[in-house]
């Protein structure tokens, strides 16, 4: 994917502050470590619960990544995910208890994609339910997005239709022909390696949850090389291009929020017929 130059944005991403199992993102929070389980005649070292660091394979089983770690054929054919989040902080509403264990998928949309299409009723609405506006620490520039904001992108597919059939305004699935939301529907197609067990639940992120990416990434003493661990797996790198997120932009109901993963900035005025890349992640 080409280099995407930077753009003027809202908010900038800069100090790193550690927190538990998650990276640097202050929205995060710690769950308990959990016991560490080694097991026998499976791809990787460990079975679930993972935690952050781990490559997970298609059998359920996982890897902690070091620049270090040799890897078979057989182990790198079967790759799906970076564990890049495991706590409380990214959950939506008041949910301060469910800890939720997030990987990254390693193959991104080989295209830049729309959000939706300029003609559809998603383009032209203010989508309220999954707006997840980020606010920013004085001094500090870290981002942070506050609980009453949608961070939990996995079913913001499912609230924009339910959105707009409560309002009227129910769109054909043709105007989401080319988007984001039909690449991570079909992401199984992309990533041929999931198998029966992991070819469902994939979703785009939210702001929230793609700044974790970026957070993690970016925080060379808690986080680990994702592009590093990416491309040692056969998969993609998110470089310094710009990655679309679920997120409704709180500025303009024509918009959604954007990352550009060279700073890690946000923009929440990017309209939703442009085109971007887009990843996938899920709970394990």
């Amino acid at each position: 994917m080409k280099k995407i130059s930077a753009l003027l944005v809202m908010f900038v991403a800069a100090a790193i502050t550690v927190l538990g199992t998650a990276c640097s993102n202050p929205a995060s929070s710690s769950p308990s470590i959990s016991t560490r389980t080694e097991i026998q005649g499976k791809l990787g070292k460990y079975s679930s619960p993972y935690e952050v660091g781990d490559i997970v394979f298609n059998d359920g089983s996982a890897t902690p990544y070091t620049a270090q770690l040799t890897l078979t054929d057989e182990q790198k054919s079967a790759a799906i995910a970076l564990i890049f989040y495991k706590g409380t902080g990214l959950n939506s509403g008041n949910d301060t208890t469910t800890s939720r264990t997030l990987g990254v998928g390693l193959k991104h949309s080989n295209d830049k994609l729309i959000w939706c299409k300029d003609l559809s009723n998603a383009y032209k609405t203010d989508i309220t339910t999954i707006q997840c506006p980020a606010t920013s620490k004085a001094y500090s520039n870290d981002l942070t997005f506050p609980f009453t904001g949608d961070r939990n992108g996995s079913d913001n597919f499912e609230q924009i239709k339910a959105f707009l059939k409560e309002s009227g305004l129910d769109d054909d699935p043709s105007q989401f022909v080319n988007s984001v939301f039909e690449f991570t529907k079909n992401y199984s197609s992309t990533a041929t390696n999931l198998g029966t067990s992991y070819a469902s639940g994939w979703y785009l992120p939210s702001c929230a949850e793609l700044f974790q990416i970026y957070a993690c990434r970016a925080d060379t003493t808690n986080g680990f090389d994702i592009d590093a661990a990416s491309e040692t797996l056969g998969g993609d790198k998110f470089d310094s291009n710009v990655y679309w997120s679920s997120s409704q932009s709180d500025r303009s109901y024509k918009c959604a929020y954007k990352l550009l993963f060279e700073t890690g900035n946000l923009e929440n005025r990017w309209p939703k017929n442009n085109k971007l890349y887009a990843c996938c992640v899920r709970e394990f």
